[in-house]
């Protein structure tokens, strides 16, 4: 008896629910019956689809950067996740490992 009742039902929810969606755009009504973009839900798998993929700063172009701000050579270089860490000697003798952002360039940490 709840089969008879349960399966037509589910049916008719699955035909109904994309007609409603469709319906509350067309009225105009954006609170109600539709889903829009920045409306409080999480970002999604799907969201990163439209946005642009973010481009590495090469290795060769932050070791000329770090070249001209300390003078001297780099000695190790290694990628950690999004991050470079970088082994230097500067003109001076010291020895420095710098931290370097790989999206941006941007110089995060010197010790």
């Amino acid at each position: 008896m709840l089969r008879r009742i349960l399966i037509p039902a589910l049916a008719a929810l699955l035909v109904t629910t994309p007609a409603l969606a469709q319906r509350g755009n067309r009225d105009g009504d954006s609170q109600r019956g539709s889903f829009q973009r920045n409306s409080g839900f999480p970002s999604s798998q799907w969201d990163s689809e439209e946005r642009a993929p973010q481009r590495e700063v090469s290795l060769n172009a932050v070791r000329r950067e770090l070249q001209a701000r300390y003078g001297g050579q780099m000695l190790d270089a290694q990628k950690m996740g999004d991050r470079y860490i970088i082994s230097w000697i500067a003109q001076d003798g010291r020895r420095l490992t710098i931290e370097v952002d790989a999206t941006s360039g941007r110089v995060i940490s010197t010790r």
